[in-house]
Order: structure tokens, then sequence, then C-alpha cells
């Protein structure tokens, strides 16, 4: 099974109607396409970049996405490739 990972899921910049789906204190402030795949990627989802896609509720912005393999709860992969990017991002 598949997980299609929006930038904005982990925006800290977006609130949850925006599109956010976890909270502000594991969330990131602007993430780009290239890092959840690379953060994917270190956790073997299998990740694939789709670049120009546009999320729906944001249409007008080309924003990206990227699909990986959903090995668990969405949730848990949107959290841990947000602490992947913040760790990467801290050094």
């Amino acid at each position: 099974m598949k997980a299609i990972i929006w930038p904005v899921y982990i925006d800290s910049k977006k609130t949850k109607h925006e599109g956010r789906k976890i909270s502000i204190e594991h969330s990131v402030s602007s993430p780009k396409i290239r890092e959840i795949f690379k953060a994917a990627a270190k956790l073997g989802l299998n990740p694939e970049t789709e670049k120009n896609k546009s999320y729906p509720r944001a249409w007008w912005e080309i924003s990206g996405r990227v699909i990986v393999d959903k090995t668990m709860a969405k949730n848990q992969i949107l959290i841990k490739i947000s602490n992947i990017i913040k760790a990467s991002r801290s050094k």
C-alpha cells in the first residue's frame, strides 16, 4: 500500500484547516520535497517524487508530493519524516 505525503502535512506555518496533519511541536517550517524524499529514503519507504502536483486545497501552488510505501500509520510516517528533517537542519 502507498501513502501520499504533501509538504503541507508537516509544515508548521500551516494550520490544521489548511492541511497540516501533525502537531506544531512535530512539524517543520516550509519543508521541501527534496527533504521529504531524503527522510523517507532514510526510513526505507521507497519514495517517489511527483514535482508538478498541487495540493487540492491550494490548487494554485505547485508544491509537489512524495509517494511512499505505507509500512506504519500515516501519522507515524509524518512524525518520523519531520524529525529526520529537523535533525538534518540542525547540523
